[in-house]
């Protein structure tokens, strides 16, 4: 079973949190776990709208075909939604503020 690691690096005054997956021989190393969820949404909604499409041009019922749409579009919406929580920084003061002292 393949060691996952979770790493964290300071950058101006947050941290961003690092994935390492330790197999027996080899290490991969993710930089930033929001840019790797970014990018498994960005693969999931191609993967639906792919289905989708599939569905609509075969004699799969049409109920099928929307539904897989439908998930490739809340996974649209998850994108931003992913990218806003990146972004969004809480500081604490206090805590600051007992560092320093």
């Amino acid at each position: 079973m393949p060691k996952i690691e979770r790493k964290a690096h300071e950058v101006e005054n947050a941290i961003e949190e690092d994935i390492e997956i330790q197999g027996k021989r080899f290490r991969v190393y993710f930089q930033n776990r929001y840019t790797i969820l970014s990018l498994a949404v960005d693969l999931l909604t191609g993967f639906f709208y792919i289905l989708g499409s599939v569905a609509a041009l075969t004699s799969i019922p049409d109920r099928i075909g929307m539904y897989f749409y439908l998930a490739g579009s809340i996974f649209l919406t998850i994108r931003p939604i992913l990218r806003i929580i990146k972004n969004i920084f809480i500081y604490d003061d206090l805590k600051a503020e007992k560092k320093k002292s």
